[in-house]
């Protein structure tokens, strides 16, 4: 296993946070990022996304259901499993997280504590065993932060609902056999509604790759249109004027998935920056005699210390949260500032210790040939995307100020 990723496994085996499954799930992934590197190296340098090869490896060691009960073919963990995992997936890039975070944390875990046990078989389980890719179609071309000012709409229709609108920066958008699509009732900007959505190519358009990317190579986006789809009433996920509640439970999801991922890619970068410290020669030395490149390495190694502990802590607050049978709102607030903070913090010490180990690798790491070269362009879209890091700011000094300060009270 990695050593630095070993090291964090053993502290929190110390610390009494984690048992075998987590330690299984954490040699698991190590074994799969392993198998996945060229593949995933390959679609990068061609800017191709990669779904099928992302999935079907992810899918040979077990890895869609890390946290979902095992009564629908997950693992069974916890929260602490998922990132352990994740942060190993991110030192190979954001990419593949990206697809792990939508396909399970987003929308897997939505089904899983929105949805129906009927809606549980027909889409979680086919999810976990990499037989459906799922999409989370919250954001829109004109509504991005401020989910209240989505412009998708549903009216009812007879055994169901029809919905039109059109969603952007869709993950797994041109791949998805499944789509969680939220839309507000016809005229209305309240009582947002969640639909799981199949795949119509009649009703359904993919109108854009969206491969201008600055990064991501490896990650499927696109803009969808849906025009005159016909959802069946039991494709409501939790009842009409749920959906603001799900969008944002699922974001919680998403967030702490996303900030494991960033640490995975600090700990790329350490590994990396060590590596080309010792071995590249200049002026007769290695590179790494030289104080200004050790106080990059230092930089690094402070944004990775200071990035673990927010996104496991958080990790540790969610699992309690998942075991609780009450889950009363002020324990929910106290997981939304955990996970705000590993967040923003983790984002933005990935661009950081990225932008460093570019530094330590002169003009070769200003290329997508290089680790950090790759990590510098993903990671930047972390600190935008499921929560930029203004949103999370707010966040949280909302909630050290109080509900009375909330910016969009």
């Amino acid at each position: 296993m990695e050593s630095i990723f070993q090291q964090h496994v053993d502290e929190l085996k110390t610390m009494g946070w984690i048992g075998p499954k987590h330690i299984d799930v954490a040699n698991r992934m190590d074994k799969a990022v392993n198998e996945l590197f060229i593949d995933e190296l390959e679609h990068y340098l061609e800017k191709k996304p990669n779904p099928e090869g992302q999935i079907n490896v992810l899918r040979k060691y077990g890895l869609l259901g890390i946290d979902i009960p095992e009564k629908y073919g997950g693992l069974g963990v916890d929260s602490i499993a998922l990132a352990l995992g994740l942060e190993r997936l991110g030192q190979l890039g954001m990419g593949p997280v990206t697809f792990v975070d939508v396909q399970c944390s987003l929308a897997g875990k939505a089904i899983l504590e929105w949805g129906t046990e009927e809606q549980k078989k027909e889409y979680l389980i086919p999810a976990v065993r990499g037989e459906k890719i799922l999409a989370f179609c919250l954001t829109e071309p004109w509504a991005g932060s401020e989910t209240t000012a989505l412009t998708s709409e549903y009216k009812e229709s007879e055994g169901g609902y029809e919905l039109n609108g059109t969603k952007y920066l869709v993950s797994n958008g041109s791949v998805a056999q499944a789509y969680i699509v939220f839309a507000h009732p016809v005229n209305k900007q309240n009582n947002m509604s969640a639909f799981l959505v199949d795949r119509d190519e009649e009703h359904i358009k993919v109108s854009m790759n969206l491969k201008e990317k600055l990064g991501l190579f490896t990650s499927d986006t696109a803009l969808i249109e849906i025009e005159g789809a016909f959802v069946p009433q039991k494709n409501l996920i939790g009842g009409l004027g749920k959906g603001l509640s799900i969008a944002y439970s699922s974001l919680q999801n998403g967030r702490l998935g996303i900030a494991a991922g960033c640490l995975g890619a600090i700990d790329d970068c350490l590994n990396e920056s060590i590596e080309r410290a010792k071995t590249r020669i200049q002026h007769g030395k290695p590179i790494g005699k030289h104080q200004l490149i050790q106080r990059h390495i230092s930089r690094i190694a402070e944004d990775l210390e200071m990035a673990k502990w927010p996104v496991y802590v958080a990790a540790y607050w969610k699992k309690l949260y998942d075991d609780r049978v009450n889950r009363d709102a002020d324990f929910r607030k106290i997981l939304d500032q955990k996970i705000s903070l590993a967040k923003k913090i983790a984002s933005s010490a990935a661009y950081r210790a990225a932008d460093h180990a570019l530094q330590i690798f002169g003009g070769f790491g200003y290329s997508t040939l290089c680790s950090p070269g790759r990590h510098y362009l993903d990671v930047r879209a972390s600190r935008i995307y499921e929560g930029t890091d203004e949103i999370m700011e707010l966040k949280i000094a909302s909630h050290l100020l109080g509900d009375k300060f909330e910016a969009f009270s």
